[in-house]
C-alpha cells in the first residue's frame, strides 16, 4: 500500500474512533435527560392524584414515567410554561380505539388537534366568550330559581335536583327547550355521559394491542368494549339529532334559541350543522360531569362547615338584604361568597387530572428532553390545588385564604386551575363560572344546609366520601336542607310567580 493511502486509512480509522468516543457519552446523556420519575411503576387507578403528589415530592414538579410515556405536571408554573407558553406543542389529545368507537373523535374537548378541531372551537368561542355569556343570564336566573323551589319542596332529592339544574341550563340556554328529567332524551344524555366516563377511565388493552378486534362481535373474547362503544355512539348520535331537530322545529312556534339561530344563519350546510350539533353535545356532557360536581361539592362543604355557611350568609344579608335574591351585579360586593366559590374549585375540581394532552414534537424544558408523542397530565387536585407551599392547611376548607390574599378573591378566571390551561382550557368556563357562583350565592341567601337527623333527633354521620377515579364528585349522602326562615321561604316561592 502506498504511504499516502496508508496514512489516509489510518487517519480515517482514528477519526472514526474519536467519533465513537465523542458521540457515545452524548447519546447516553441524551437518554438520561428525561425528567426524573419512578421506574416501572404500576399506575394507580384509585385516587391516582394522591400517588402523583407523593411522586412529586420525591422527583419534583415534573416527572416522567418512561414505561408509560407519561409526563406528570405537579405545579401550576410548569403547566403554564408548557401548556400555555408552548401551547403549540401540547395541543393534541391521545385517541384510543375505544374512544373512536364511542364517537368521541367528534367531541370538542377530546378530539385531536386538527383544522376540524379549530373550526369547532372557533364556533364555541364565538358563542361562549365572556362578552357573549350575558345572553345566558336570564335563563340562569330562571333555572336556579327553579332549583331553589325544588330543594324546598323535596329536599331529600337534592342530588337529583342538582343534576336537573345542570342539564336544564343547557337544554334551555342552547336549545330553548324545557325537558323533564324523566324524558327519554334526558336519560340518554345521562347514559352517554356515564359511558364516556367509562371509555376514558377503564383500560381496554386488548383492542389497543390488536385493533382488528374492533371488527369482531361483542361475544368474542376480549371484545366486551363493543357493547359500551356501540351504546355510547348510538346515544350521542340520538341526543345530537333529537335536540337539534326539536330546537329548529320550535323556532317558528315557541321562539328562538342559540342552536336554532346558528342553524338558520348557516342555511342548513351539512358541515356547519355538524359543528353546531357538536357544540351542543360537548355542552350537555360538560354539564353532566363538571357543573353538577362543583355544586354538589359546595353543598357537602356547607354541611361540613356550618360556621363558614353562617359567615357567608351574614355577608349576603348585610350587602343585599333579605328581600331579594343575589344577581350577577352583586358579585364584586360579596368577597367572602367569592372566596367560598374559589375554595370549592380549589379543593374539588371535577376532573382532578384534567384531560390528557399529547405532544406533537420533541421539546426541551429545564434541561430535560420531553419526547414527541408523550402524554401529559396535570395533578390539579393534589399537587396544585393542595400544595402546602402555596396553601396553608391545604386539606382544610378555608375560604379566608382567598379573602386575605394580597390580590383578594377577585382574580382572573385563569387562576381557577379546574378550568384547565392554554388553548385547551374549558371553552364554556365563563358560563360554568357564572352558573356555579350564582347557585352558591342563591342557596346561601335562602337555605340552611346541615346534617340530617334521625327520628330521635340525633345527627346522622355522613361518609363525606368522593368517587376515586377519573371523574370526582361526592358519593350519595343525607343532609337537611330547609329555608332559613319564613321570609326566605316566601322569597323562594315568589320566584315561581315571576317565572
Amino acid at each position: 500500500m502506498a504511504p499516502a493511502s496508508l496514512f489516509l486509512t489510518l487517519y480515517g480509522i482514528a477519526a472514526f474512533a474519536v467519533a465513537l468516543l465523542y458521540f457515545r457519552p452524548r447519546r447516553q446523556s441524551f437518554v438520561e435527560s428525561f425528567p426524573p420519575g419512578p421506574k416501572s411503576p404500576t399506575m394507580p387507578t384509585l385516587d391516582p392524584w394522591v400517588q402523583y403528589q407523593q411522586w412529586g415530592r420525591e422527583y419534583g414538579d415534573l416527572l416522567y414515567i418512561r414505561e408509560h410515556n407519561m409526563l406528570i405536571i405537579n405545579h401550576a408554573h410548569v403547566a403554564i410554561d408548557l401548556l400555555e407558553k408552548r401551547a403549540r406543542i401540547y395541543l393534541d389529545r391521545p385517541m384510543t380505539e375505544v374512544m373512536k368507537l364511542c364517537g368521541l373523535n367528534d367531541i370538542l374537548a377530546l378530539e385531536k388537534y386538527s383544522d376540524k378541531w379549530r373550526g369547532n372551537r372557533r364556533l364555541f368561542q364565538q358563542n361562549f366568550r365572556q362578552s357573549a355569556s350575558r345572553r345566558f343570564h336570564p335563563i340562569q336566573y330562571k333555572e336556579i330559581s327553579q332549583y331553589l323551589r325544588d330543594l324546598t319542596a323535596v329536599p331529600e332529592e337534592f342530588m337529583q335536583h342538582t343534576m336537573s339544574l345542570s342539564l336544564n341550563l343547557i337544554y334551555s340556554s342552547l336549545y330553548g327547550l324545557d325537558i323533564a328529567s324523566d324524558d327519554p332524551i334526558s336519560q340518554k344524555a345521562l347514559e352517554a355521559a356515564a359511558l364516556i366516563g367509562r371509555a376514558l377511565s377503564e383500560p381496554f388493552p386488548g383492542v389497543e394491542l390488536f385493533p382488528w378486534l374492533r371488527f369482531m362481535p361483542s361475544w368474542f373474547p376480549g371484545c366486551g368494549f363493543q357493547q359500551i362503544a356501540n351504546k355510547c355512539d348510538q346515544n350521542i348520535q340520538e341526543v345530537d339529532t333529537i335536540l337539534f331537530d326539536r330546537a329548529v322545529n320550535n323556532l317558528a312556534s315557541t321562539g328562538t334559541s342559540l342552536i336554532a339561530e346558528l342553524a338558520l344563519e348557516n342555511g342548513g350546510k351539512p358541515v356547519e350543522i355538524k359543528k353546531i350539533k357538536a357544540m351542543g353535545t360537548v355542552s350537555f356532557l360538560a354539564a353532566a360531569h363538571t357543573t353538577i360536581s362543583s355544586i354538589s361539592s359546595f353543598l357537602l362543604a356547607m354541611v361540613q362547615n356550618p360556621d363558614i355557611q353562617s359567615k357567608a350568609q351574614a355577608e349576603i344579608d348585610h350587602v343585599i338584604g333579605r328581600d331579594r335574591l343575589p344577581t350577577f351585579e352583586d358579585r364584586r360586593s360579596l368577597p367572602y361568597v367569592e372566596s367560598v366559590y374559589r375554595e370549592v374549585m380549589r379543593m374539588h375540581p371535577s376532573l382532578p387530572l384534567g384531560l390528557l394532552r399529547a405532544s406533537t414534537e420533541d421539546d426541551f424544558y429545564r434541561g430535560y428532553h420531553i419526547p414527541k408523542g408523550s402524554h401529559e397530565l396535570k395533578d390539579i387536585s393534589r399537587a396544585m390545588g393542595r400544595d402546602p407551599d402555596v396553601y396553608s392547611e391545604p386539606d382544610k376548607f378555608k375560604p379566608d385564604r382567598f379573602l386575605d390574599s394580597p390580590n383578594g378573591p377577585f382574580t382572573s378566571i385563569n387562576d381557577i386551575h379546574a378550568f384547565g390551561f392554554g388553548r385547551r382550557v374549558c371553552v364554556g368556563r365563563y358560563m360554568a363560572d357564572n352558573t356555579v357562583w350564582l347557585t352558591i350565592a342563591s342557596v346561601l341567601a335562602t337555605l340552611d344546609i346541615h346534617n340530617a337527623k334521625d327520628n330521635e333527633g340525633n345527627e346522622i354521620n355522613i361518609s363525606r366520601e368522593y368517587t376515586r377515579n377519573f371523574l370526582r364528585h361526592p358519593k350519595p349522602y343525607q343532609s337537611s336542607i330547609t329555608p332559613r326562615d319564613l321570609q326566605a321561604r316566601d322569597l323562594i316561592l315568589a320566584t315561581g310567580m315571576v317565572d
